[in-house]
């Protein structure tokens, strides 16, 4: 349904410890107490997360209209596209709160948990894509790659577009503030392009040109 937005929860996804290492910085091999802390974390945080998502529908003609002077990444990414999902995602406060609890205690255990919360929020993101194109390919349709304000061209300061058109403070409790920080800060929002031929390809790590990033893949 167009232009109705939806709410949705989700269980918990298993721990990736791969991935929350690299969020960390950790790009090797990690010594016993390294593992024992991060599993510590790991622990202590499981159950401080809530997964949680609003979404809506619109036709790619919309958004394309709204940004079409936003330059070439909303172009290319909506090439192709008959629709476009909007969502957001969050994880909940509960992690920023022991984020900040942490760190004046231990510069170590904040770090893992900063990277568990990022951890979190894209196995949310993950899990919610997926549900989208496996509803796509049911209508004939193929779900691209998500993209989200701040990518290449394409200015975070749409964020607000977005807000306005999700209203996630209502739906999810995701606010944004005039520093265009949103809050709980383990949050996403990102476009689904959907079509029967868009752009399956991420805009990670091979397409984004910085050389010097520590979570590069």
């Amino acid at each position: 349904m167009l232009n109705k937005v939806f709410v949705k929860t989700y269980p918990p996804a298993p721990f990736d410890e791969r991935e929350i290492l690299r969020y960390a910085g950790y790009l090797g091999e990690i010594s016993p107490q390294i593992q024992a802390v991060l599993s510590e974390c790991i622990q202590e945080s499981k159950n401080a997360f809530s997964y949680r998502v609003c979404f809506v529908a619109v036709e790619a003609e919309t958004l394309e209209k709204k940004w079409k002077n936003c330059g070439t990444l909303i172009a290319q990414r909506l090439r192709g596209a008959k629709y476009a999902i909007v969502f957001a995602g969050t994880v909940g406060l509960e992690i920023d709160r022991l984020i900040l609890k942490e760190e004046n205690v231990s510069v170590t255990k904040a770090l893992f948990l900063q990277a568990i919360g990022a951890e979190r929020i894209e196995s949310l993101c993950d899990a919610f894509c997926e549900e989208i194109q496996k509803a796509c390919k049911e209508k004939g349709y193929y779900a691209g790659a998500r993209f989200s304000a701040g990518y290449g061209d394409f200015p975070l300061e749409k964020q607000k577009d977005i807000f306005a058109l999700l209203a996630p403070q209502k739906a999810i409790g995701l606010t944004l503030n005039d520093s265009l920080l949103m809050s709980p800060s383990k949050s996403v929002t990102a476009i689904i392009p959907i079509g029967e031929k868009v752009c399956a390809t991420a805009y990670g790590c091979k397409a984004c040109d910085k050389k010097d990033c520590q979570y590069k893949k």
